[in-house]
């Protein structure tokens, strides 16, 4: 068996595509009720802080000194207790 012999022209190889790279995979909301522990429909809303402005706290520490029945107590600690209470959320 004879082998052949053929001639090669100089042409340049094709270059493979170039790979872009792929977008990051959007994120699926997952159930609370679930415990996948993502923040989704009422979780997002108490993740905002909103500011507690000073008629707030006055409010509540009226109500903190109205529970108190009246009594002889610091003022200032209502306030501050008052002010805990809200950025605390309750």
């Amino acid at each position: 068996m004879a082998i052949r012999k053929t001639k090669t022209s100089a042409v340049a190889p094709a270059k493979a595509p170039v790979a872009t790279p792929a977008a990051a995979p959007t994120p699926v909301a997952r159930s609370e009720s679930k415990g996948s522990g993502t923040l989704s429909g009422k979780g997002i809303a108490s993740a905002v802080k909103v500011p507690v402005t000073h008629e707030q706290i006055a409010e509540r520490a009226y109500q903190i000194y109205l529970k108190r029945g009246f009594g002889p107590g610091d003022a200032t600690s209502d306030w501050v207790e008052a002010e805990r209470q809200l950025k605390a959320g309750r």
